[in-house]
């Protein structure tokens, strides 16, 4: 365990890009005989903010509740966050720590600051190491989106996108992992929060993302019962044909949350039919709220492009190269 303060330094360096040197904390032989007997303790400066880093002596796993009542002592000595470094913790533990909002750790594995907004786990880790071509979460995808059509010149942070887009910090700290992950932005820090960047142009960025993305929509199907479109977004071929000159659709098509679809089912407001009836509205379920971008009565244009990834219709591929024109570029 000798090397595990080394260890840490190294950690940051590799994940948040900053130089920690730890430092013995001088006021540790004011403490109480047993915490000098349980933990080492180190200062340092992370993020230009003053660390105190707390590692206990022998590999046994405290327990959270011990851990917090330990640096509340410590903390009667010394104002400002308090961490706990160790070489492993149980997966139970680790539960309990991020609970009870406790700053802690494991070099190799996991890292979880929330006063600085960072959570690193071992699969956003693995990501970064491998570069695979994993595909984005819907969420991430949204957090993607949002940047290209709004491209915020001066970055933007997980709490801007979660205020934005309407979803918990933590999601967006997640999708900010996956985006830098696939190498896509640069990522700083700026007031203890992570501020994502675009290197590139829009266009570039978009190429780039292509094989990591998904289409939003998780099912479809027909419907009958609908009397007016207003309150809906056209999609699918109905949205394609008006942003091209693609011939419009039989059946409508329309674009719909999983909450809104649940309540249409519930309320009983329509009624599914079998998708070959030649009447109808077609509704397409989708996983992230179609109005986040809409174009006036349109999805937009990026998920409606990611929408027919799979198509092999040679009307759909002339169409496709038309909506490109309405892109954010």
């Amino acid at each position: 365990m000798q090397d595990l303060p080394q260890k840490f330094e190294k950690y940051c360096f590799e994940n948040l890009g900053v130089t920690l040197r730890l430092q013995p904390w001088d006021l540790e032989s004011g403490l109480p005989y047993f915490l000098r007997d349980l933990y080492r303790l180190f200062k340092c400066e992370l993020l230009s903010s003053p660390v105190l880093v707390m590692t206990a002596r022998d590999e046994e796993d405290a327990t959270p509740a011990t851990i917090r009542k330990h640096i509340s002592q410590l903390q009667k000595k010394w104002e400002h966050e308090v961490l706990y470094l160790a070489p492993s913790i149980s997966t139970y533990n680790r539960k309990r720590l991020i609970e009870q909002k406790i700053a802690f750790v494991v070099p190799g594995n996991q890292m979880y600051l929330p006063t600085f907004g960072i959570d690193l786990r071992e699969h956003v880790l693995q990501l970064r190491k491998a570069g695979t071509r994993k595909k984005f979460s819907p969420s991430t995808q949204v957090a993607l989106f949002s940047m290209l059509y709004e491209w915020p010149a001066g970055g933007v942070t997980p709490s801007q996108l979660a205020e934005r887009l309407g979803y918990t910090p933590m999601t967006m700290t997640r999708a900010f992992d996956e985006i830098e992950a696939a190498g896509l932005v640069t990522v700083g820090m700026e007031w203890r929060e992570r501020v994502l960047r675009f290197e590139e142009d829009k266009k570039s960025v978009w190429e780039k993302s292509l094989q990591r993305l998904r289409s939003p929509v998780s099912k479809r199907v027909k419907v009958t019962g609908i009397v007016s479109l207003d309150s809906f977004l056209f999609a699918g071929e109905s949205a394609l044909a008006r942003f091209s000159m693609l011939a419009e659709p039989s059946c409508p098509v329309v674009a719909v949350s999983k909450e809104r679809w649940k309540a249409m089912l519930l309320t009983g407001s329509v009624t599914v039919l079998p998708m070959f009836e030649p009447e109808g509205t077609e509704i397409e379920v989708w996983k992230y709220p179609p109005e986040l971008f809409a174009r006036g009565e349109k999805v937009d244009p990026l998920s409606l492009y990611v929408s027919f990834t799979d198509t092999k219709d040679e009307r759909i591929e002339i169409a496709l190269e038309t909506l490109s024109e309405a892109f954010p570029w």
